[in-house]
C-alpha cells in the first residue's frame, strides 16, 4: 500500500505544481539532467520515449510492495534490452526511472516524422509486452499492458534541460495515453498491404535427432520485409492479433510454408505454428491445408502442427474435439513452448501432443545448471511413459547438445544445428560431426568405463587470488546452486574455496574480522584435486574418496593443458558413477563381472565407427575344459576369476586409460587396446600367469606339472598346466566386425597348437584380410 500512496501523491503533485521543480527533485543525484544538456547541444533532435505500465496500481493492491517491486525490475531489465533494438539511436542511449512504473528513454535521433516514431513505439510496446508475459504470469498469474508514447526535444544551446525534458515528458505521456488508436490508424493500412501482397519470407530450421544427426523435419518460420517495422515475427503476429487479423496472416502464413517447402523424405515433417484458437477458424477447418499438401505430393502426415504454449487454452474439451478430427486425417500435434507459457502441464496433459518442445529458456546453459537438468530429465521420462518424443528448442554450444543428448533428449534444434533460412538447410557439418561422434562413442547408449571426466565438468566460477573474501562471499550468496569457487593465476588454477569451507571460516566468533577484507589466498586450499579432462571418470573416482576427510566432498577441479576447463561436483560424479555400473550390469558376465557380449559388441562397434586404429586381443585358455573335469565346475571358476581379475590389473597397470576388457563367456576373454601396449600386455600377462595359476593345482600335479585324464576322444592323455593363447589383431579404418572376428579365430587355432602360453600376431599382410567396413 505503501508504493499505491507513493505513486499516486507523486503523480498528483507533479500535475498541481504545473513545473519541473519536483521531477528535478526526483532526479536528484542522477546525471541525466547533464547528459540531456549534452544532447541537446549536439541535435539533430533528442527523442524520449515514456513507459508505464496500465493499471500498475491494482498490481500493487492485488499482490503488495514487494511483488509489484519485482514486476518494476523485470520491467526495468527489458526495456534496457529491447530500446537499444528499436530505436535507430545516433550515440548513446539512456534509460531512467523516474518513479514506481513511469520510465523514460532518451537519445539523439535523426528522424522525427509521426508515423516513423508511432510505428518504431508500437513495435517497442509489442516487443516489451511479450518480453514480459513469460516472467510476469510467473509473479503475479496474470499478464499486464504498457502505455509507450513519444516525444521530441529539439536541438538547443539555450532552453535548459529541466524544463525541455518537463514539457516533452507532459507530451509522450498525453500520446502513451491515447496511443492504440493513433497506432491502428498508421499501421493497420500498412500491414493489410502486407496480407494483400502476401509479403512475408518463409525459413526454415532443422529438427534433428540427437542420437544419430538425421534430419526428422524443419519448422517454418515467418519474417517480414527486412528492413520494416514489420521484419519481427513477434511484431508480426502481436499485431495481427491485436488488430484481429490473426486468422488470415497464419493462413497465408501455412499456404507460403508448404508452397515454398520444396521436396521431404516420406518420414519427414514440416512443423507449422498455429494459434489454439486457429483450429476453430472455420477457413481452417475447411481442408483448405490438405489441397495444398497435395499439390505438393505431400501428406497430412507429414504435418506437425505445433501449438503455441505462450497463449491460453480455455475450453480444452471443444479444442481436443477439434483436434481429433485433424488426428483423424493424420497430422500431428506439438505442444511448443513448454515450460514457458501459461498451463504447460495442462495443455500437455490434455492435447497428449505427439511432441514436445521445450522452450530455449530451459536448454539455456543446461551444461551448468542441476536443476534445469533434474527437469530435462523427468521430461524425457514423462515423454517415455506417454510415447511422445521430446524436442529441445534454442540449441546454441556444443555443451548444451552434449548435456542435452546425455539426458535422452531425443530431438534439437536451434543455432548450433543450422540458422533458419531459405531454402531448407541441413545440419550444420560441424553440428553433424558433434552428434556422430557422441553416437560413435556410444551408440546404444552404454555407459562406458573409460568416459572421459571432461564430459561431465561444469564452467567453474573462477576469481583471482587476489579477490577479497568479502567478494567472494557475495558471489556465493547471489547464486545458491555454486558450491565451490576456483583461485586462479592467469589461466591456471592455483586452489579452491567450497562454500562450507568459507562458512567454516567466517562462522568463527571474529571470523569476519579477521577475514572479510583480506584476499581469498589467504583461505584457500592451494592442494585441490586436479586432474585432466581425459582421466576417466572411474581414476578420478578413486582419486577423490582417497582424499582427506575434511575435502572428501570437495569439487575436482578439471583441466586442459594446465588450463582450467570447469569442475565436477562429487554429486555428478557418484551420479555418473552409478549410472556405469548399473549399465554395465545390465550386459555383465555374472562370474566376472566384466562386460559381456551385448557391451563388447558395442565397443566394438563404437571403435569401427570412430575409423581410428586399434588391436584387439582375443585371449583363450588352454586345457580349461580337462581342469574342470578333474578339480570340478567350483574350482573351474576360481580359476576363471583368476583369469579375469589379472587380466583387469595387467590392462590397468600396463595399458592405457582407454582400454576395454570383455568376457566373451566361457574361458574366452577380448582386450581392445592401442597397438603400442599389445605386445607388453601379452607378455606381462603370460609371465604373471603361468606364475599364478599352479597355486590352483594340488600338491602331486604341481610336482609333476601337470596330470594325466581323458581327452574329448576318451584317451588317456597328459595334460600339461592350463596355459594361455593370446591371439593380436590390428584393426584400422578398413576393418570389420565380421572379418575382426574371422582373423582372431584363424589366429587363435594357430597359437593353440603352440605349447605353453603364447602370444601370436597376424603378419601375414599389412592390411588384414577380410573385406572393409561401410
Amino acid at each position: 500500500m505503501k508504493l499505491v500512496n507513493l505513486l499516486g501523491s507523486v503523480r498528483a503533485s507533479l500535475m498541481m505544481m504545473g513545473s519541473n521543480s519536483l521531477l528535478v527533485h526526483l532526479l536528484k543525484g542522477s546525471n541525466l539532467m547533464e547528459k540531456l544538456q549534452k544532447m541537446m547541444v549536439q541535435g539533430p533532435s533528442v527523442l524520449l520515449l515514456y513507459v508505464d505500465v496500465v493499471n500498475f496500481q491494482q498490481v500493487a493492491q492485488l499482490h503488495g510492495d514487494a511483488l509489484a517491486n519485482r514486476v518494476l525490475h523485470v520491467l526495468r531489465a527489458a526495456l534496457r534490452q529491447r530500446a537499444s533494438q528499436f530505436m535507430d539511436c545516433l550515440g548513446d542511449l539512456v534509460v531512467e526511472n523516474l518513479w514506481g512504473d513511469d520510465f523514460l528513454v532518451l537519445c539523439r535521433y535523426k528522424t522525427t516524422s509521426p508515423e516513423h516514431l508511432t510505428k518504431m513505439s508500437t513495435a517497442l510496446r509489442l516487443a516489451l509486452e511479450e518480453s514480459l508475459k513469460a516472467e510476469l504470469f510467473k509473479l503475479t498469474g496474470s499478464t499486464v499492458k504498457l502505455h509507450v508514447g513519444y516525444a521530441t526535444i529539439a536541438k538547443s544551446r539555450a532552453k535548459k534541460a529541466e524544463y525541455a525534458l518537463y514539457t516533452a515528458l507532459r507530451d509522450a505521456q498525453k500520446v502513451a495515453k491515447g496511443a492504440l488508436n493513433q497506432q491502428t490508424l498508421h499501421l493497420r493500412e500498412e500491414f493489410e498491404g502486407l496480407l494483400e501482397k502476401r509479403d512475408f519470407l518463409i525459413v526454415y530450421q532443422p529438427i534433428a535427432s540427437l542420437q544419430t544427426g538425421e534430419i526428422l523435419g524443419w519448422e517454418a518460420l515467418t519474417r517480414g520485409p527486412r528492413g520494416s517495422y514489420f521484419e519481427s515475427p513477434m511484431v508480426i503476429f502481436n499485431f495481427a492479433e491485436e488488430v484481429g487479423l490473426l486468422f488470415p496472416l497464419e493462413k497465408i502464413c501455412r499456404e507460403l510454408s508448404i508452397i515454398n517447402f520444396g521436396k521431404m523424405e516420406k518420414e519427414q515433417r514440416l512443423f507449422l505454428n498455429i494459434h489454439p484458437q486457429t483450429v476453430n477458424d472455420t477457413q481452417f477447418a475447411k481442408g483448405e491445408t490438405r489441397k495444398f499438401l497435395k499439390d505438393r505430393f505431400l501428406s497430412a502426415t507429414n504435418i506437425v502442427f505445433e501449438i503455441t504454449e505462450r497463449q491460453g487454452i480455455h475450453d480444452f474439451s471443444q479444442f481436443n474435439k477439434t483436434l481429433s478430427h485433424y488426428r483423424n486425417q493424420g497430422y500431428r500435434i506439438a505442444v511448443d513452448d513448454a515450460g514457458a507459457g501459461f498451463s504447460s502441464l495442462q495443455a500437455i496433459a490434455e492435447v497428449k501432443p505427439e511432441y514436445i518442445k521445450i522452450d530455449s529458456s530451459l536448454v539455456r546453459n543446461i551444461h551448468s545448471n542441476r536443476v534445469k537438468q533434474a527437469l530435462l530429465e523427468t521430461f524425457v521420462t514423462f515423454a517415455q511413459k506417454i510415447g511422445c518424443y521430446i524436442i529441445a528448442e534454442g540449441i546454441e554450444t556444443d555443451q548444451e547438445l552434449t548435456t542435452l543428448r546425455t539426458l535422452g533428449v531425443h530431438y534439437g534444434q536451434g543455432y548450433y544445428l543450422a540458422r533458419p533460412s531459405f531454402p531448407k538447410p541441413e545440419v550444420r557439418a560441424e553440428a553433424l560431426a558433434k552428434i556422430l561422434s557422441l553416437a560413435s562413442r556410444n551408440p546404444t547408449g552404454v555407459w562406458q568405463k573409460a568416459f572421459p571426466i571432461g564430459d561431465i565438468s561444469e564452467p567453474a566460477v573462477q576469481v583471482n587470488a587476489h579477490t577479497p573474501v568479502r567478494q567472494l562471499k557475495k558471489i556465493l550468496d547471489a547464486n545458491q546452486l555454486i558450491s565451490g569457487v576456483v583461485i586462479t593465476q592467469g589461466e591456471r588454477p592455483i586452489g579452491l574455496i567450497m562454500r562450507h569451507h568459507l562458512d567454516r571460516y567466517l562462522g568463527t566468533q571474529y571470523g569476519v574480522a579477521l577475514y572479510f577484507e583480506r584476499p581469498v589466498s589467504t583461505i584457500m586450499d592451494p592442494d585441490p584435486l586436479v586432474v585432466d579432462i581425459s582421466v576417466p571418470i572411474e581414476h578420478a573416482s578413486q582419486q577423490s574418496m582417497s582424499r582427506d576427510k575434511l575435502k572428501l566432498y570437495d569439487d575436482i577441479v578439471i583441466t586442459r593443458d594446465t588450463s582450467l576447463y570447469g569442475v565436477v561436483s562429487v554429486q555428478t560424479l557418484l551420479d555418473t558413477m552409478t549410472k556405469i555400473r548399473m549399465e554395465v550390469a545390465k550386459g555383465a558376465n555374472p562370474l566376472t563381472g566384466l562386460p559381456g557380449n551385448l557391451t563388447i559388441e558395442g565397443e566394438l562397434n563404437n571403435r569401427l565407427t570412430e575409423n581410428s586404429p586399434f588391436v584387439c586381443i582375443y585371449m583363450d585358455l588352454d586345457h580349461f575344459k580337462s581342469y574342470n573335469d578333474r578339480y570340478g565346475f567350483e574350482n573351474g571358476d576360481r580359476l576363471l576369476l583368476l583369469a579375469a581379475r589379472l587380466l583387469t590389473s595387467v590392462v590397468r597397470k600396463f595399458g592405457s586409460a582407454t582400454d576395454f576388457i570383455g568376457h566373451i563367456g566361457g574361458d574366452d576373454f577380448v582386450i581392445l587396446t592401442h597397438k603400442d601396449k599389445a605386445d607388453n600386455l601379452c607378455q606381462q600377462y603370460i609371465r604373471y600367469f603361468d606364475r599364478l595359476v599352479k597355486s590352483l593345482y594340488s600338491a602331486e600335479d604341481r610336482v609333476i606339472g601337470g596330470f594325466y585324464g581323458r581327452d574329448r576322444q576318451g584317451q588317456e592323455t597328459w595334460f600339461p598346466f592350463v596355459s594361455v593363447s593370446l591371439a593380436i589383431v590390428e584393426c584400422a579404418s578398413h576393418c570389420s566386425a565380421e572379418g575382426l572376428a574371422e582373423t582372431a579365430a584363424q589366429l587363435k587355432k594357430y597359437a593353440k597348437s603352440k605349447i605353453g602360453s603364447v602370444y601370436v600376431r597376424d603378419r601375414r599382410c599389412t592390411a588384414p584380410p577380410y573385406p572393409p567396413s561401410y
